[in-house]
């Protein structure tokens, strides 16, 4: 940590005081600058702080507006980013999209501060900053809260849930008329703590604040998750897929198919999120009953939603091909959802034949199965997803993903 502005002295020492945990993390692993930072804070974005997700960097002048209790929240605050890995997380969403379509970054970290916010308040660190004069357009009064806080809005809640929220009324949060908003930043490009290191810091931690007898609820609760490490499948296969399939630069490599064969013209494929192709197998022997079946197709649902494929092929496989249909990617399959042939027994050569004797080459295939079967000799060249009901189970290629079909 580096700095030598006279006020953080007094920071650091309420957080080695009265909150232990983000003092251990403080020292650890973050790096803090006071100053003026032009290169941080963008013109029309007030200089206050930022985070790269190793350094915390803060406007002198915005510091000495702040009482020490308002600094050890806004520090906490930025902390708090770093640990709940918002840099990365938004960086793979600027790079691949978030579900199917265009990320707004600024609206993530509005999502973030809300999550983040209400674990500090919760736990009782330090305190927000207030405004100190009315609002003459009406928007707030003094004494309200300037950083941003909704009761709706937890940190239960994960800032992806908030995300998608603050979307729904899109006109109303695009970066105007928010209180608080833009007090803080991210910065995707930067800075970075590895998740192990992040772990063995945020174990730490809890140690040191234990030891304190000063580890509030929510602060535990968040550490627990943290360590467990517990990501939901379906978060998990959503992530793979939409990384799978985006395409985020206008190519030549690959003509746009329906214009060639529609126009006679050699056009690049569109840029855009989504993708062109979906090939999805459904195990249909006999050890896939009803119940694995809805959770798929309720899965292939939400594959269908967050891609925006142009075209879904669904295979009903068991010891052959015994059902085909193809789907366009506007298909509601919630309330229509595709007929499966099959009964037998597993083989997963079939499918994968099926395809390379299609001539499509797919922007990935989805395996929803028990894996229970022979494989394919090789790798198809494609991306393939193994969504498996069986434990302990691996593919021969591509990624599997556990499915609890309970």
């Amino acid at each position: 940590m580096s700095t030598t502005n006279p006020a953080f002295t007094a920071v650091k020492t309420a957080l080695l005081l009265h909150v232990p945990f983000f003092a251990s993390l403080l020292l650890d692993i973050m790096d803090v600058r006071i100053g003026t930072f032009d290169h941080v804070f963008p013109p029309g974005m007030p200089p206050t702080m930022a985070t790269d997700g190793k350094t915390i960097y803060i406007d002198e002048k915005f510091m000495n507006t702040l009482s020490v209790p308002e600094a050890v929240f806004g520090v906490c605050h930025e902390i708090g980013h770093a640990m709940w890995d918002h840099m990365q997380r938004g960086k793979t969403y600027l790079d691949t999209g978030f579900d199917g379509k265009e990320f707004h970054p600024m609206l993530f970290n509005v999502a973030a501060d809300y999550v983040i916010n209400d674990m500090l308040v919760k736990s009782g660190v330090g305190a927000m900053k207030k405004f100190d004069h009315d609002d003459p357009q009406g928007r707030y009064k003094k004494g309200d809260n300037e950083w941003l806080l909704d009761p709706k809005y937890t940190c239960e809640m994960a800032v992806e849930e908030v995300y998608r929220d603050l979307l729904k009324d899109a006109k109303k949060n695009k970066g105007k008329g928010t209180p608080g908003q833009g007090q803080d930043i991210h910065i995707f490009e930067t800075g970075k703590v590895s998740s192990a290191e992040m772990k063995r810091a945020i174990q730490t931690a809890v140690d040191t604040a234990k030891a304190c007898g000063k580890l509030p609820g929510a602060l535990k609760r968040y550490a627990d998750e943290f360590l467990e490490s517990k990501v939901s499948w379906q978060e998990m296969l959503r992530t793979t897929v939409v990384t799978a399939t985006t395409r985020d630069t206008t190519t030549w490599a690959r003509a746009h198919r329906r214009r060639l064969a529609q126009q006679r013209m050699y056009l690049p494929r569109a840029a855009a999120f989504g993708c062109d192709l979906i090939m999805v197998f459904v195990d249909t022997s006999g050890s896939i009953g009803p119940k694995e079946l809805n959770v798929f197709f309720s899965e292939l649902a939400d594959i269908i939603r967050t891609c925006h494929p142009e075209t879904v092929v669904v295979l009903g496989v068991d010891s052959a091909v015994a059902s085909v249909e193809e789907l366009t990617g506007d298909v509601d399959i919630t309330q229509n959802p595709p007929e499966v042939g099959g009964g037998g027994g597993t083989d997963f050569r079939p499918a994968f034949k099926w395809v390379e004797a299609d001539g499509r080459i797919p922007d990935a295939a989805v395996y929803f199965t028990d894996m229970m079967g022979p494989f394919p000799d090789k790798d198809p060249g494609y991306p393939v997803i193994w969504c498996s009901t069986s434990e302990n189970a691996e593919g021969p290629f591509g990624k599997t993903i556990y499915v609890d079909a309970s």
